[in-house]
């Protein structure tokens, strides 16, 4: 079982999920079908629209995609000494990109193209 914080400016809402019904979706297909705001455009890890902070409460994040690792990279939002976070430390992901399992989880979302 997971737990998912959306927060953002004037926004805050937690969706909890079993893994096992959650399937393998992405943070952005979850954020979508529970009406949560994040932008997207893309959808593939190209343009950087679902840029968010997620910050571990507990259980083990899901290692950067290819897309990841090179879109953030690009756009300087990619610390390398956080790219296998085992601290709880903040960290940028792409909505998009970031297949959710079972872990607790706080997503900060701005909705400003490329600057969460």
């Amino acid at each position: 079982m997971g737990t998912i914080t959306f927060v953002a400016p004037g926004f805050r809402r937690r969706v909890t999920l079993d893994a096992a019904s959650a399937g393998r979706r992405t943070l952005l297909a979850i954020a979508r079908a529970e009406g949560i705001p994040i932008l997207f455009t893309c959808e593939a890890g190209g343009c950087g629209a679902c840029i968010v902070h997620v910050a571990r409460t507990a259980g083990t994040l899901p290692q950067l995609t290819d897309e990841e690792t090179l879109l953030l990279r690009v756009l300087g939002k990619l610390d390398d000494g956080l790219e296998s976070d085992d601290t709880g430390g903040v960290r940028f992901r792409l909505a998009c990109q970031y297949v959710v399992g079972d872990e607790d989880i706080v997503v900060d979302f701005t909705n400003e193209l490329g600057s969460a």
